[in-house]
């Protein structure tokens, strides 16, 4: 008899929790888990900032490398008289142009570094934003904070 009580109260219980249970799988998120999301989600920014400075210090030193290469050689060929001029592009790109090369390069080293050490750790403004987590598009692993989740 105290094992047929014990069971029907066993089973009353659990009937009575399972109508808790689905309000239960989705809970209200309490006001303080901003640290606590912080907190499990730093190895995660940790990583994503190395990769991210990984990919964008190459990528932008290149890019920029370039870019700067272009603007050398294009300045001197305006300062000696004609922007668009054959002998002026060759002697702009002799003297303006390894210039332009390595001063965009180290703009580049700088600024990839900055961009990917940011964007890395910080991440994007919108997780809605598309391919939040494409490193091959220049973001990274880290999806920010949403309140509206």
């Amino acid at each position: 008899m105290f094992k047929k009580t014990v069971l029907c109260s066993a089973l009353a219980t659990m009937a009575a929790l399972s109508g808790m249970s689905a309000v239960m799988a989705y809970p209200e998120r309490p006001s303080d888990w901003r640290v606590q999301y912080e907190l499990y989600y730093f190895p995660v920014r940790v990583v994503s900032m190395l990769t991210g400075i990984i990919w964008d210090v190459p990528t932008a030193a290149f890019q920029d490398g370039i870019k700067g290469a272009i603007g050398g050689t294009k300045m001197v060929a305006r300062n000696l008289g004609n922007e668009d001029g054959p002998y002026d592009l060759v002697a702009g790109g002799l003297t303006g142009g390894p210039v332009g090369l390595v001063t965009g390069a180290t703009y580049g080293l700088l600024h990839g570094f900055g961009y990917g050490t940011y964007h890395g750790f910080v991440g994007y403004d919108s997780p809605h934003s598309g391919s939040h987590s494409s490193l091959f598009q220049g973001r990274q692993y880290v999806v920010p904070y949403d309140d509206n989740y």
